[in-house]
């Protein structure tokens, strides 16, 4: 009896030592063809024979795993995603430590794609502390869209009904492309996106937190588009060409684009270009502007009708030196094209009682091209792996031409107010030479850090001339002329240190940079000067992982923005009879510290983030508007100190295979004091989108969305609300190589969509009310042909030049009144 209970004794406690064993499980997935991360993706570690997982994981950015499994015996890793198919892998736990499960493969489901019983919704977004990304290729309306209309969709995105664009509570952002800055892209977004058709996009990546390896500039963040070309590829794929081509119509114009890739051994090599043209008819603008110091009230009346081409083109290649010696190259170039005619009534005064009317004719063609090229070289150490060292080179151009002519008429036995016709014909040019070094090395099991040095020289030039009408004949006018140019040489380094304790992952970097600038002027208004400053830039983050598919994070961190030409240049534009707008050349660079709070729940069903926010910039650049010798200036100035407050919400519900309800809305309230203005303005910003995504019978697939935004806020004014809904629906056919899509796109009242907006400075008050027919139809069509598995491989690193912001309002330089902008 005694030995009986010896042995259960001797049993129960191997089996409690058993129990007790942990074993450290780690693997890293990854997609069977491009070899892409699975980012987000839930796995399961079920105990063999059991149904309920004794423990979950989320993969990160990498697609790599890492949990911590208790117990011994027979186990089950389970990945289940939409869309893709089951993924179940056997391992054994006898105690060890670690256990490194490799590489494990995930592919599309064919049935669950297809299939008209089980269609699956492939995932929107994927989320991290620092960087969410905005699955693109899988939004449906992408095939007819505009890049522009899936940002309306993207979280930490807004985008209002005028089409202006903020990331993170700014509008002061960078765009890129595949990770690499377009300069055109960034100083004039909205209107180009809104011609870019989205179906040359893969994904938006909206990198909320840059850490010390980017340029410390641009507050509100980065907006990366991915195109087919996305980093990360492997060469572990036969060799092939697979392409796209994506065509498609509307009311208001018509876009295209082509993607081709092909790989032959180490050599492998990819396009991406896109056409597009929109046309917009009947814009009309009223506006009543009154001198609150006696002068007379003056009333506008507009309409406006525009044209605006728009061609896209990217090559990238690489080629394979050894297996750890990659070198990499693209060459881009990038063309808008606009014109635009209207015609203002405008009245001072009332008509008919001292008062009188005049018409005012604006002509404006607007030609802006952008050239990227860039070269890269990696090396990957063998001895440490992860130890990579990364030399690039890269070369943007970006100039742009503008011609404005004004013609007034109306105007007879009015000698005292006569007005000249006029004409502005500008030359502006940006170039820029970057050379950048980094280095990256593990330093301990889950710690490493990245270190690299840097180096741009830019030149910004403005050759802008004013003519007046004589009998006829331009006549060149030298005071309203200006040639000029800005030299901005900027060199830096960097430091990043990331680690991971348990639960928690922190990053800490720290970022010096020391520019020198010079101001030249040629002719016109203006002195010449030399300058130089450094800045010191840190950065923080940490996230804690609550669960397997919870986490929570706070991040902080510093940037500064340098004002680009658009600010600086003190040209003066004259083509309104009763206003005038400038640049200013004494700017200086402002600081904007953010914190955020993070917190994000991802599970088959549900995906929630929610992002707390608080912004500070003293001296920030802003733009007023002042009275001088009755005519109305409006130009730039370090005049205000900015506080914003804000909430961020995503939230997806996947009510089953057929079914997807999300919404995408913020809500903030912003603070804005002038102490050279003696000036202070305040109030709640908050903008709504909610959608549905459901497949009907047939395998038709229905989308749907209502936006709703309501005023922002600047300093001396604010711009007005907007609603409008956007419906589509998409049939794939011959295996969902072909997919046909249809889209109407209308605002939510009869007529055009009306945006009001005011502004009051202490001698003038403006309000005006600006209408525009976006009610449109569409239809798409996108072919894929080939054999899919391959992009262009790329190094892990390259140059990123997110430091200008110029004037994000998009606003083509003297368009006139009703020019919609972003």
């Amino acid at each position: 009896m005694d030995k009986l209970k010896l042995n259960i004794l001797i049993i129960a406690l191997m089996m409690n030592v058993a129990a007790m064993a942990q074993t450290t499980v780690k693997g890293t997935i990854l997609d069977s063809l491009s070899r892409a991360p699975e980012t987000g993706a839930v796995v399961q570690f079920l105990k063999a024979g059991q149904e309920s997982p004794v423990a979950y994981s989320v993969t990160d950015s990498t697609g790599r795993f890492e949990r911590t499994v208790s117990g011994q015996g027979e186990y089950i890793l389970l990945l289940q995603n939409m869309g893709r198919k089951t993924v179940s892998k056997g391992f054994k736990l006898d105690g060890q430590s670690d256990l490194d499960l490799g590489e494990i493969l995930v592919q599309d489901d064919a049935e669950a794609l297809e299939g008209a019983s089980v269609r699956a919704m492939k995932t929107l977004v994927k989320l991290d502390v620092n960087k969410l990304t905005y699955k693109v290729e899988a939004d449906p309306d992408s095939k007819t869209g505009t890049v522009l209309d899936m940002l309306r969709k993207v979280p930490m995105v807004t985008v209002d009904g005028q089409d202006n664009i903020t990331v993170n509570g700014s509008s002061n952002f960078k765009v890129y492309v595949d990770g690499k800055p377009n300069q055109m892209l960034s100083s004039n977004p909205s209107q180009i996106l809104k011609v870019m058709p989205a179906s040359s996009v893969k994904d938006i990546e909206v990198i909320t937190n840059p850490g010390a390896k980017y340029d410390a500039e641009g507050a509100g963040g980065v907006l990366n588009l991915v195109t087919g070309m996305a980093a990360g590829a492997s060469n572990a794929v036969s060799d092939g060409v697979y392409g796209s081509v994506n065509l498609g119509v509307t009311t208001k114009g018509e876009n295209g684009s082509l993607f081709l890739s092909a790989k032959k051994g180490k050599f492998t090599v990819g396009i991406n270009s896109a056409v597009g043209e929109q046309k917009l008819g009947g814009i009309t603008y009223s506006s009543k502007q009154e001198n609150l110091f006696g002068g007379p009230t003056m009333s506008t009346e507009s309409e406006l009708k525009q044209r605006s081409p728009f061609v896209y083109a990217d090559l990238n290649a690489s080629y394979e030196l050894t297996s750890r010696d990659l070198i990499s190259g693209s060459f881009g170039l990038t063309g808008f094209y606009q014109t635009a005619a209207g015609m203002s009534t405008i009245t001072l005064g009332n008509a008919g009682a001292g008062g009188f009317s005049y018409d005012n004719g604006d002509d404006t063609k607007y030609n802006t091209r952008s050239m990227n090229g860039s070269l890269d070289y990696q090396h990957t150490s063998e001895a440490v792996p992860g130890r990579t060292l990364t030399v690039s080179y890269r070369y943007s151009g970006s100039p742009l031409d503008v011609e404005s002519v004004n013609t007034f008429s109306g105007l007879a036995g009015m000698e005292s107010f006569l007005q000249e016709d006029r004409k502005s014909v500008g030359d502006d040019n940006s170039n820029e030479n970057t050379f950048q070094l980094d280095y990256t090395t593990p330093i301990g099991q889950g710690h490493s850090l990245s270190s690299g040095v840097k180096y741009i020289s830019r030149h910004n030039s403005a050759d802008d001339k004013f003519y007046l009408q004589d009998g006829g004949t331009w006549v060149y006018n030298r005071e309203g002329s200006m040639l000029y140019d800005h030299f901005n040489n900027i060199g830096a380094a960097y430091s990043e240190y990331t680690g991971t304790f348990g639960k928690v992952t922190a990053v800490a970097g720290l970022r010096y940079e020391y520019t020198w600038q010079k101001v030249e002027y040629g002719e016109g208004y203006g002195h010449d000067f030399n300058t130089s400053f450094g800045d010191l830039v840190p950065n923080a983050s940490l996230q804690y992982n609550i669960s397997a598919i919870q986490n929570i994070g706070i991040t902080y961190n510093r940037r500064i923005q340098r004002p680009g030409i658009t600010y600086l240049n003190p040209y003066v534009d004259r083509s309104s009879s009763t206003s005038i707008s400038y640049g200013n050349s004494d700017l200086t660079s402002v600081r904007v510290d953010n914190l955020s709070l993070v917190y994000n729940f991802f599970n088959p069903k549900w995906v929630v983030s929610l992002t707390g926010r608080y912004s500070h910039s003293g001296s920030g650049i802003s733009s007023y508007s002042f009275f001088q010798d009755g005519i109305l200036n409006t130009t730039y100035g370090n005049i205000v100190t900015e506080n914003n407050t804000g909430l961020t919400a995503f939230v997806n519900w996947t009510a089953g295979p057929k079914t997807r309800v999300y919404t995408n809305s913020s809500f903030g309230y912003g603070h804005f004091v002038s102490e050279e203005l003696d000036q202070t303005n305040a109030g709640w910003n908050w903008n709504v989108m909610l959608g549905l995504q459901q497949t009907l019978p047939a395998d038709i697939l229905l989308s749907a969305n209502i936006i709703e935004g309501g005023r922002t806020w600047t300093l001396q004014g604010w711009n007005g609300g907007f609603g409008m809904a956007v419906i589509g629906l998409s049939k794939g056919f011959l295996a969902d190589k072909l997919k046909v899509n249809a889209q109407l796109m209308s605002n939510l009242n009869k007529g055009g969509m009306k945006i009001e907006s005011f502004s009051e400075g202490k001698d003038y008050r403006l309000s005006s009310v600006v209408e525009v027919p976006i009610r449109q139809f569409g239809i798409g069509l996108t072919y894929t042909f080939g054999k899919q598995g391959f992009q262009v491989k790329k190094t892990r690193k390259s140059i990123n030049n997110d430091d200008v912001i110029n004037n994000t309002k998009g606003q083509a330089p003297g368009t006139g009144a009703g020019q919609i902008g972003m």
